[in-house]
C-alpha cells in the first residue's frame, strides 16, 4: 500500500546536473536523452506500437538476435538499501532457476531507496529482465526509423523467425480498377483477407491511426490483391 517508487535523495556534493538527473530517473526505470538540444525523459508507462519493422525495410532484410550470457541471468540479487538511515541488505532469489541452473548472484546499490519493499520490486525487476527478457535484437533500417525516438514501441515481423511472410509494401492503389499491388506475394488461402497499412507518422500510434481511420476514410469494396 505505498507508493510504487519513491525518491529519497540529498546531493551534498558538486555533481553534473544530467548526471542527478539520471541518477533520479534511475529509480523509476525511465531513462534521460538529448534530444533537439533539449533534455528529454521516458518511462515504462504502457503505449502502443509506434511502427512495424519487417524483413523488407531492413538492410539485406536480416535481424540479429543476442542474448545476456548464462552468467548475466542473474536468479540471486543483493540489493542495498537504506532503513532510517541505516544500511541493509535484502536479498531477492528465484528459486525455481536456481534449481534448474544454479546460483548466478549479482549485487546492486538502490540509491534513494529507503524502503524493504520497493528494494524487492528493484531486485524482482532485474531478475525478470535478465531472464525472461534476455533477448535483443539490432538492425539497420532506413529513414523510416527517423521517426523512432527513445522508449518507443516497434513490431518486429521477421519471416527467417516466425517462417510466415504476412506483410509487404504497398507499392500501388488504383481506386479506379480496385487493385492494391504489393512487393510481397499475396495468398489468400493462408491469409485472412484483411489488409491492414500503417502509415507511421513518428507521432501517433496505431490506436490512434486507427481512430482517425474510422472519422476520415473512404470505402471501397471488392480489392484485388496483387504481390
Amino acid at each position: 500500500l505505498e507508493p510504487r517508487f519513491s525518491c529519497n535523495i540529498l546531493f551534498n556534493s558538486k555533481e553534473k546536473i544530467f548526471d542527478a538527473i539520471q541518477t533520479i530517473s534511475d529509480l523509476f526505470r525511465g531513462k534521460t536523452f538529448f534530444r533537439n538540444s533539449e533534455i528529454s525523459f521516458l518511462d515504462q508507462r504502457v503505449k502502443s506500437p509506434i511502427a512495424t519493422f519487417s524483413n523488407i525495410n531492413v538492410k539485406e532484410g536480416i535481424f540479429n538476435y543476442s542474448n545476456f550470457r548464462r552468467d548475466q541471468q542473474f536468479n540471486t540479487v543483493e540489493v542495498a538499501y537504506r532503513d532510517r538511515f541505516a544500511p541493509k541488505i535484502e536479498v531477492i532469489e528465484d528459486a525455481e532457476d536456481i534449481r534448474n541452473r544454479g546460483v548466478f548472484k549479482t549485487t546492486i546499490e538502490a540509491i534513494g531507496v529507503t524502503s524493504r519493499a520497493m528494494a524487492r520490486r528493484i531486485g524482482q525487476h532485474l531478475i525478470y529482465k535478465t531472464i525472461k527478457e534476455n533477448q535483443r535484437v539490432a538492425f539497420t533500417s532506413g529513414l523510416e526509423a527517423m521517426l523512432c525516438q527513445p522508449g518507443d514501441l516497434i513490431i518486429i515481423d521477421d519471416d527467417l523467425k516466425n517462417n510466415k511472410s504476412n506483410f509487404g509494401k504497398v507499392m500501388e492503389v488504383d481506386t479506379s480498377n480496385e487493385t492494391i499491388r504489393l512487393s510481397g506475394p499475396y495468398n489468400d488461402s493462408t491469409m485472412t483477407g484483411i489488409l491492414t497499412v500503417y502509415n507511421p507518422t513518428g507521432e501517433d500510434d496505431i490506436s490512434s491511426i486507427n481512430n482517425l481511420a474510422t472519422q476520415k476514410r473512404r470505402r471501397h469494396e471488392g480489392f484485388t490483391i496483387t504481390g
